[in-house]
């Protein structure tokens, strides 16, 4: 390996890597002709307009312009660096790193490699003798050999420096294992610790695989009961669901994601074969943890404990689901059990038939409203849509949200009129029903749109060698002036002068970002009916245009002459050029 270049490496990873089976983890796709679409993962819409080209291993947004290779998406999505996509796609495909492709590493792969070891150290704790406590807690939580490697529980031990020291052993610098969130810097300086001891270790992966935290409960009195990860390079407590990585298929496949709280409640519906379920790692639900389960499912039921902060934290996620069209159920369990207590004492059925009969939101919402409050009178009405109401201004879908002002009006034996006029007096600042604005740009894209002809002659100059020949041989440069693609033309032309490879990996290189934007859009646009042998159509269709463009500018020349006087010999010598495009012009018709 130590001859091969990094060229050669780029293009090993490229070549066994997929980029439809990529995006897929990340992207429900449906095919649409030789393509796959589906909803952008960079910008929220409603319509699909992320495309996916398997045969040129392309991605592009038609909505946010955003596209590029395997390596740009992987970038994106895990946000990484070149380096890192490169090297850690290269070990998800089994490609051999070389020596030159890394030396030590980045940050992100020796971080990524530190939990990757910790997560070992921690299940075989698990298994040896020190993990009797773990071992004992996990049976009578009723969790069982199987779940427990599915899922790849493991045992931090009730010591100070077990992992830090394995970590070491392992090439690792204690200021990099500090900064992996593994181990805590003492007080004062003086060393560090393990952060996590005498706890029942759950790994936490991301959608794309790889360990990147932990979460750790306690298996004595300390507190608090659960410890998560901190912040760091890879982990993101907001951008990220446990359990996802392994249960985002059968979410696909339900069309329905159940949202718990904790990682024993996941690990008891997982066992129970309800596998569409993910849970929130500790925090409050965040914009980023919507468009992260979006990818699998618009549907969701939230299951959450039936205590205080349990209905915030519902109540948080409702909010932030309506606002991204999901079609939302709550489930409060009776006796305010959670889902492990609840699997325990009654079976995976009876979850999924209240699982599948739970209110909608707007049910949920109003029952909540309607504790402690008489519906009878006029101000238990009043008071308990003052609560639900504003709640319902979330809901961007018109028709879901006139039908949850209907069931409003009917829950509280109200006329459905007033029911609507009190809610335009307390959100009138809702703007759900204009789209959404465009992506902020880093630049301004020009004010010159792209005709139609040259974006099939650029498509054909793309895809095809014989047109490029046949261009090559009567374009000039000077041909294309003017023209929102003119860079792109010439970069074509350039690389078929020099015998270098027309394709969009080698003109991503060489143009700037809007171009590479107009690129990758005409790469994977559609052109039903254009063949090689049209041209010749386009290229004449293109001159067409700029000669008519010169003839429109020579007629704005003639009437500025005519308003003047003593421009008799420049008016007619403008006549005679306009006359000469005209000939021109029926010429290419």
């Amino acid at each position: 390996m130590g001859g091969l270049s990094r060229g050669d490496f780029v293009q090993d990873v490229r070549a066994a890597a997929d980029i439809a089976r990529l995006v897929s983890e990340y992207v429900s796709l449906k095919k649409a002709g030789r393509k796959l679409k589906g909803l952008c993962p960079f910008h929220n819409e409603k319509t699909p307009s992320f495309t996916v080209d398997p045969d040129k291993q392309l991605f592009f947004c038609f909505g946010c312009r955003t596209g590029g290779d395997i390596f740009k998406f992987y970038m994106l999505t895990e946000k990484v660096e070149f380096p890192d996509a490169l090297r850690q796609l290269a070990v998800r495909h089994g490609v051999p790193i070389p020596r030159h492709a890394g030396g030590e590493g980045s940050e992100t792969a020796r971080v990524l490699e530190m939990h990757r070891e910790a997560a070992a150290f921690y299940r075989a704790t698990l298994a040896s003798p020190q993990g009797a406590a773990a071992r004992a807690y996990l049976e009578r939580r009723g969790l069982g050999a199987e779940t427990v490697k599915a899922l790849g529980i493991g045992h931090a031990p009730d010591g100070w420096d077990g992992l830090k020291s394995r970590l070491r052993r392992a090439g690792f610098r204690e200021e990099e294992i500090v900064r992996s969130g593994l181990a805590v810097e003492r007080r004062g300086g003086g060393g560090s610790y393990d952060r996590f001891r005498n706890r029942l270790m759950f790994p936490i992966e991301r959608v794309g695989g790889g360990i990147i935290g932990f979460g750790g409960r306690t298996l004595g009195d300390d507190e608090p009961k659960y410890l998560n990860s901190p912040e760091t390079p890879v982990f993101h407590k907001g951008r990220h669901l446990y359990g996802l990585s392994w249960s985002r298929e059968a979410i696909r496949e339900a069309g329905v994601a159940i949202l718990v709280e904790g990682y024993t409640d996941f690990a008891a519906l997982w066992q129970a074969g309800i596998q569409n379920v993910a849970a929130v790692l500790g925090t409050g639900f965040t914009p980023e943890h919507g468009r992260l389960l979006g990818r699998f499912t618009s549907k969701a039921v939230i299951n959450f404990d039936a205590d205080r902060a349990g209905r915030d934290a519902a109540d948080r996620a409702v909010s932030v689901l309506l606002e991204q069209d999901y079609d939302l159920q709550v489930l409060e369990l009776p006796d305010g059990q959670d889902p492990d207590d609840f699997i325990v004492a009654h079976g995976a059925e009876a979850y999924r038939e209240l699982a599948a009969g739970a209110p909608s939101f707007v049910e949920a919402l109003l029952v909540r409203a309607a504790e402690g409050k008489d519906l009878s009178t006029p101000e238990g009405k009043a008071r308990a849509a003052g609560e639900v109401l504003p709640r319902l201004a979330a809901v961007g879908n018109r028709v879901l949200r006139a039908a949850a002002l209907s069931r409003v009006a009917d829950r509280l034996d109200l006329p459905e009129e007033a029911v609507r006029e009190e809610f335009r007096r307390i959100a009138p600042a809702r703007r759900a029903d204009e789209p959404p604005p465009p992506p902020a740009r880093a630049h301004q894209r020009p004010s010159r749109r792209i005709t139609e002809a040259e974006r099939r002659l650029l498509y054909l100059a793309l895809n095809d060698a014989a047109a490029r020949d046949r261009l090559l041989a009567s374009a000039r440069e000077e041909d294309f002036q003017g023209f929102a693609c003119q860079r792109l033309f010439a970069a074509v032309l350039d690389q078929q002068r020099g015998g270098h490879p027309v394709t969009v990996e080698a003109l991503e290189g060489i143009v700037e970002t809007e171009d590479r934007e107009r690129l990758l859009e005409i790469a994977l646009g559609d052109f039903p009916g254009l063949a090689a042998a049209d041209w010749e159509a386009c290229w004449n269709a293109l001159r067409r245009e700029k000669l008519e463009e010169e003839s429109r500018r020579l007629q704005r020349l003639l009437q500025q002459g005519t308003e003047e006087t003593g421009q008799a010999a420049q008016i007619d010598e403008l006549l005679r050029r306009k006359l000469e495009l005209r000939r021109q012009i029926d010429a290419l018709s």
